[in-house]
């Protein structure tokens, strides 16, 4: 090979290996991760292994013991949804995006963009990507880990209700199970601050701005308004309704109606319970 072609291929490579590593950089591998202290790290997991949690934190390696670590979360999301926190502890948790809880033991964690996570259920292993899991509780996060009411700042107006709805945490399970047009009747306060905009604000019924969130699960409906959703059906709106029957059967899921999580702060509070189960005919 002459030395005008080997340059060229080293070249070549070196540009390929450019391309590559931003793809690696950017997703896939994020987590943040949260003690049984409470305390959290955010960066790129490396390894799961028998040494316990290895994440690079600001260029760093830095290992947490299985032991010690209570959340793992892909989303980025700095708390957590009451109604997960609630059930934490005994069996690992594993939340799916779509909202879905899988009890189990998370038994290993490989890949590379995304990760892939195996998690025994009963005999069984499943593979899950990084891609599809919100985040897994391998304990309950304790103090001063703020779990349960969401993230206040900006002076946001709090939310108080049974079922929290943080702006960030994605579909929260509420508990309430549901039949095909039994009316779900809601009481919702609070606000949510949808981006590092401090005057970019929803209240459940939506922007303070009128705006709306093009890829949000609602595209049509208010940026940030409350939103719900039966099992793994079709999202519908809420927003300031007191009254919504139920599209299907299944489990209500409430999230706030945004394209992007990661920048959002402060939480809803909602108050849902349901009507007598109507009556067949």
């Amino acid at each position: 090979m002459t030395r005008q072609r080997l340059i060229s291929v080293v070249a070549g490579a070196a540009l390929a290996v450019a391309a590559v590593a931003p793809l690696v950089a950017q997703g896939g591998r994020s987590v943040v991760l949260v003690t049984r202290s409470g305390d959290r790290a955010s960066g790129e997991l490396v390894d799961f292994n028998s040494s316990g949690f290895i994440v690079r934190v600001n260029g760093r390696n830095q290992t947490w013991a299985r032991g010690d670590v209570a959340v793992l979360d892909f989303t980025g999301a700095t708390t957590f949804p009451a109604s997960e926190v609630s059930q934490a502890g005994g069996e690992h948790l594993l939340v799916l995006r779509s909202g879905e809880i899988v009890r189990g033991t998370l038994r290993d964690i490989g890949g590379n963009v995304p990760l892939r996570l195996t998690f025994a259920v009963g005999g069984d292993e499943r593979v899950y990507t990084s891609n599809d899991v919100s985040r897994v509780f391998l304990a309950r996060p304790g103090s001063p880990a703020v779990t349960l009411p969401g993230t206040p700042s900006d002076n946001l107006a709090p939310g108080t209700g049974r079922v929290q709805v943080a702006g960030n945490a994605g579909w929260v399970n509420t508990g309430l199970n549901v039949q095909q047009g039994q009316r779900m009747l809601f009481s919702a306060t609070g606000e949510v601050r949808l981006s590092a905009d401090a005057n970019d604000v929803a209240t459940p019924a939506g922007s303070r701005n009128g705006r709306t969130a093009q890829n949000a699960p609602l595209p049509g409906v208010l940026a940030g308004a409350l939103i719900g959703r039966i099992g793994n059906g079709a999202p519908f709106g809420i927003g300031n309704q007191t009254s919504v029957p139920a599209p299907n059967a299944g489990m209500l899921f409430l999230a706030v109606n945004d394209d992007q999580l990661s920048d959002n702060a402060g939480a809803f509070g909602v108050d849902v319970t349901a009507t007598a189960t109507p009556r067949r005919r």
